[in-house]
């Protein structure tokens, strides 16, 4: 199985290391929110994409722009929808300009995890992709709450690890700022995401490993050695 390398894009990063990415990933989260990302950034980002042959999809934030989506929020049903129509729809006009399209949905930061920790957000979420997306994938954490949902409800999924992101031992994503969140040597990355090719088997905390499937894992575009972190990745998911 071909595994897709995916990455968050649009979203502060030099306009030069978007081109950089976009010449390694498969799948571009073109951010489409408040948290980042303007109707020129849009347009701009799905320009290279669709010269570079990447889709893109949308990668709907919670508007904190400051705090880049990581501050504590309370969201309900009724304002995630309005956000995901809000959002979703302005990719989707910015896309038609550049003559593409929205192939895929991921959400950002916040409201990724409590889609994870919330069955009431997770449930919106999928009656939104099913109601205005029939058939357009959305990409979830593997083994979260939102896989689970969507696929009880035969939504088209996505399952994403991360590869630059460290677990804690019961495979949740460590938060930005705690020892281990950030793994930031691209030669242990590679060699991490080699060994799960091979056996399937991902390295969590606590020296635990966690037996996953997945279609696509995650680069960043926010750090310094973002470039060479995508490059490695890439030769390691293109060597299986």
């Amino acid at each position: 199985m071909k595994v897709l390398l995916n990455c968050d894009l649009g979203e502060g990063e030099p306009a030069e290391v978007t081109t950089a990415m976009l010449q390694l990933v498969d799948l571009a989260n073109v951010a489409c929110g408040g948290h980042a990302g303007d109707e020129a950034t849009m347009r701009r980002v799905v320009r290279e994409a669709l010269r570079l042959g990447v889709q893109a999809g949308a990668h709907p934030g919670w508007p904190d722009r400051e705090n880049f989506g990581r501050a504590a929020v309370e969201v309900s049903a009724d304002e995630l929808t309005q956000l995901l129509e809000e959002q979703v729809r302005a990719l989707q006009r910015a896309a038609a300009v550049e003559g593409g399209r929205v192939g895929h949905v991921k959400l950002h930061g916040v409201l990724y995890h409590l889609c994870d920790e919330r069955t009431d957000l997770a449930e919106a979420c999928v009656d939104w992709m099913e109601l205005e997306l029939e058939g357009v994938p959305l990409v979830v954490g593997a083994g979260g709450l939102l896989h689970a949902v969507g696929e009880a409800r035969g939504v088209p999924l996505l399952r994403e690890i991360f590869a630059e992101r460290g677990y804690a031992a019961e495979a949740r994503l460590l938060p930005r700022g705690e020892a281990g969140a950030l793994i930031d040597d691209p030669l242990s990355v590679a060699g991490r995401i080699r060994d799960w090719q091979t056996s399937g088997y991902l390295e969590v905390g606590g020296g635990k490993k966690w037996l996953v499937e997945a279609e696509t894992v995650c680069v960043h575009a926010d750090s310094p050695q973002s470039v060479a972190m995508a490059r490695v990745v890439r030769a390691a998911i293109g060597a299986a």
